[in-house]
Order: structure tokens, then C-alpha cells, then sequence
């Protein structure tokens, strides 16, 4: 609203002539691959801990982040995109209602939707000052134990209002144009180029049963077999301990002094890496889907 379309056109002709006649820019095959290492495939999980950054920082933060699989825009992929944010949709106000609200674990509780340069995935988030660490990551286990049998219970007409309140999200109008101009640019950075992903999700939509649902959330989230033994999945846990009182603290790594922990923490990441061998999800190329 600051602008004509007079100017616009010229700070965008400006801006065109300097990247193309003195930034060409390396061809694509040239770019560096953004290499995804995988999280293990066990009944175990891969569990980093470490302190805060602030000694003094009272809160200890737990992150439960799962892989699902390799993004690569065809038909199955997007279908996985709609099914992790319908999960997102429906499991992002239970969570917080039982373990926020009703359990005071910690005041900040949340789960939602990763897309990590072309990995898909999800986490799970607790940021506590009353819990420790291992409470708050069993917790979050428990609830996806528990939580299957109300996914199971749950009747169409609700499916369908969530499903119809994801749709509505997706397709809202953009609320201003630095929000719409970050959402394109995302789309650069991260080397999708699919500026019609939410409709191409939207379409993918009618093809979405709650069925399918309960099956990638048993294949993906759930902790059990069928024979209620516990199920391997792709999961790494992140304990970021604090130095409250009470059990927030408990397991909080020995640091000699605040300067150390960028070196503990490289420490550990270096052990994830040896720990699956550095096994990536290797270079992801995506696919142009033009219908659903």
C-alpha cells in the first residue's frame, strides 16, 4: 500500500537484473545436497540430553520427534502431508486439555507437523518447571497409548468437521503480503518450488477416511503391537534440563561452566550421527504432480 504499481515494477526490475546478470547462481545439480540422517528404526529411541544454555533457567524443555518417511511430491507423499496435519488437527487440543490442563505438567504443551527439507515427520513438545524430564517423554508415550481407542470411538460427523477445519485452514487468503511473499520463499529454500501444495492437499483431501487415519497413526505413533508388545518406530527423544528446584533438575548433565555447553552439545550430535552410522535419508527429489 506504500507503492505504486509504477515503482513496484521497477524495484522488481532492479532486483530481477541483479541476480540474473551478476548472480547466475550454480546449476541445481551443483547445489549442495541437504542430507537427512535417519533416526533409528527400533523399539528403543535415540535420547539426547542436555542442559540449558542459562544456568539459571529453571524450565526443562522435552522434545518426542518421529520420522515417517521421504517426501517427494507424488500422489502418496501429499496424501502422508494431509494425514500428519489431520493428526496435528485432532490430536493438538487433547494433548494440551490432559496433560496442560488437567495434569499441570508444564505450561507449554503442543504437537505438530515437521517437514525437514524433504523428510516428513512429527513432534511432541513439554516445557515444565513441576516435572522431570523422563515424566514429561513417558507422558507423552502414554497419551499416544491411550489416546487410539478415542481415534477408534470417534464418529464421521466429527472426522469430518475436522477434516472440513483443516480444508478451511489451508485455504484461508493470506493475511498480509510479507506472510504470503515468506510463504513462497519457503517453498525456495526449502527446494520443493510447489506454490500449490495446500491445494493440491485440499483435493487430496476427498480421498481421506478415518480409517487411514488410525492406520498410519498405528504405524507411525502408536507404542504396541498387535499382541500389545512394544512396536519399533522411527523416534528421537531431547531432554534440555534446567536447574530449577524439585524434579525439573533431575538429570541435568554436570557442566563445568556455561562456555562448555556448545562443546557438550556438539558432543552429543556427534554421537547421534556414529550411533546410526550416519545413515541418511539420501538426496530427495521432488516430483510435479499437476492433478490428485
Amino acid at each position: 500500500g506504500n507503492a505504486n504499481r509504477k515503482d513496484a515494477d521497477e524495484a522488481a526490475n532492479i532486483i530481477t537484473e541483479a541476480l540474473t546478470r551478476h548472480h547466475v547462481g550454480l546449476p541445481k545439480k551443483k547445489l549442495p545436497t541437504k542430507l537427512v540422517l535417519k533416526a533409528k528404526y527400533a523399539i528403543d529411541h535415540h535420547l539426547i540430553v542436555a542442559p540449558t544454555i542459562d544456568p539459571k533457567d529453571p524450565n526443562t524443555a522435552v522434545e518426542v520427534y518421529f520420522q515417517f518417511g521421504k517426501d517427494d511430491n507424488s500422489s502418496d507423499a501429499i496424501r502422508q502431508r494431509v494425514l500428519i496435519d489431520l493428526l496435528e488437527q485432532i490430536l493438538d487440543e487433547p494433548l494440551y486439555n490432559q496433560i496442560r490442563t488437567k495434569e499441570t505438567f508444564g505450561y507449554e504443551v503442543s504437537c505438530g507437523a515437521r517437514w525437514t527439507y524433504g523428510v516428513l515427520g512429527m513432534s511432541f513438545r513439554v516445557v515444565t518447571a513441576c516435572k522431570s524430564a523422563e515424566e514429561a517423554s513417558t507422558r507423552i508415550d502414554d497419551f499416544l497409548k491411550s489416546f487410539r481407542s478415542e481415534l477408534e470411538s470417534m464418529d464421521d460427523e466429527t472426522f469430518m468437521e475436522h477434516l472440513v477445519g483443516l480444508a478451511k485452514n489451508k485455504l484461508e487468503n493470506f493475511d498480509s503480503l510479507e506472510e504470503e511473499t515468506g510463504s513462497h520463499w519457503s517453498e525456495i529454500t526449502e527446494g520443493r518450488y510447489d506454490f500449490e501444495a495446500y491445494r493440491k492437499e485440499v483435493l487430496m483431501m476427498r480421498t481421506i477416511s478415518k480409517r487411514q487415519l488410525i492406520d498410519v497413526y498405528d504405524e507411525w505413533l502408536y507404542p504396541l503391537c498387535e499382541n500389545g508388545k512394544p512396536k519399533k518406530r522411527r523416534r528421537m527423544v531431547l531432554h534440555i534440563i534446567g536447574s530449577g528446584d524439585g524434579p525439573a533438575s533431575l538429570g541435568r548433565p554436570a557442566i563445568e561452566n556455561e562456555k562448555t555447553v556448545g562443546d557438550e552439545i556438539d558432543r552429543l550430535l556427534h554421537q547421534f550421527h556414529a550411533s546410526v552410522k550416519k545413515e541418511s535419508w539420501g538426496r530427495i527429489a521432488f516430483g510435479r504432480v499437476n492433478t490428485v
